[in-house]
């Protein structure tokens, strides 16, 4: 299938991860001042920041959808860079200021803590997780050769579907000792898990500060990576005239090169097409993440 209907599935379901996080979000914050809850106060905080990402891949997917960027592949990974910088620049304070909360409530405990409404709100986010889980999956198994937005959404999902277990767990064993009048223990246990989703959520937000900020910078390519250039250009030095301009940068991981050849007036479309192929597998071999393109130009006279 075409790579458009990939998209108009990723569409359908970036709109449904976003309202229902918009729905789950709410009842979180309700559901943490009802509780007293530090745990699911930092587990709103998590899906509020969240949300500004999943804003800016519908954003992404709509200009996808509309514009051409199939056959000029540079995409929308700026704006996508952006939403996870800002993310991230979002998420650290957040977490820190979770961090200094929890610290502060263990010197200076709540009169009482409710966990059997968390449950129940666990148990909803168990279900919501696990039900776009296997949507994501679906659209994986129907696209075996899914965009890195496809894989990136599979992979959250995963990892949400196990998160929320893991906490729901906590709960549960706080819980239990809450029930079993053991009342400082269970606040403990509920700092605790605060303290566990503030760590995931600065480790999470590091990773993509570092991986979008680099990816928003374009810089030169290192002379290493111009004579591969050459090298590449020099293997088929009797297939055109002359070289013009070298268009080069790196944006994050990926190279970008734009190379302007002089050829003869009698050549055909098909040996333009033909030479373009052989320089960009040349380069394929020297580069894991390429976007190139080759530009004609008549024989100077």
């Amino acid at each position: 299938m075409s790579t458009d209907q990939e998209y108009l599935e990723l569409k359908r379901l970036i709109f449904w991860v976003f309202v229902s996080l918009l729905v789950m979000t709410a009842l979180t914050v309700v559901t943490g001042f009802l509780s007293d809850s530090l745990a699911i106060g930092a587990i709103a905080v998590d899906a509020g920041s969240s949300l500004v990402l999943h804003i800016f891949n519908m954003i992404s997917i709509r200009i996808i959808l509309r514009q051409n960027t199939f056959t000029y592949p540079y995409g929308t990974g700026k704006l996508e860079n952006f939403s996870g910088f800002l993310y991230a620049s979002i998420v650290i304070p957040s977490a820190l200021l979770i961090i200094a909360s929890a610290v502060k409530r263990y010197f200076h405990p709540s009169a009482s803590i409710d966990f059997g409404t968390p449950q129940a709100l666990l148990i909803l986010w168990i279900v919501r997780n696990t039900a776009l889980l296997i949507w994501a999956a679906r659209i994986c198994r129907h696209f075996p050769d899914h965009s890195p937005m496809t894989q990136s959404y599979f992979v959250n999902m995963k990892i949400s579907v196990i998160y929320s277990l893991a906490i729901f767990a906590g709960l549960v064993f706080g819980f239990w000792i809450f029930s079993s009048g053991r009342t400082s223990a269970a606040m403990t246990v509920d700092l605790t898990i605060a303290i566990i989703v503030a760590l995931y959520m600065i480790y999470s937000a590091i990773g993509l500060l570092v991986r979008n900020f680099r990816s928003l910078i374009d810089m030169p390519l290192p002379e290493a990576d111009q004579l591969k250039i050459l090298n590449a250009l020099a293997a088929d030095f009797d297939s055109y005239e002359g070289i013009g301009n070298i268009y080069s940068q790196l944006s994050g991981n990926t190279r970008r090169i734009q190379i302007e050849i002089y050829v003869d007036d009698k050549k055909t479309a098909r040996d333009i097409e033909d030479l373009r192929y052989r320089i960009e597998e040349k380069l394929k071999g020297q580069f894991s993440k390429l976007l190139f393109h080759l530009i004609p130009l008549v024989k100077k006279p």
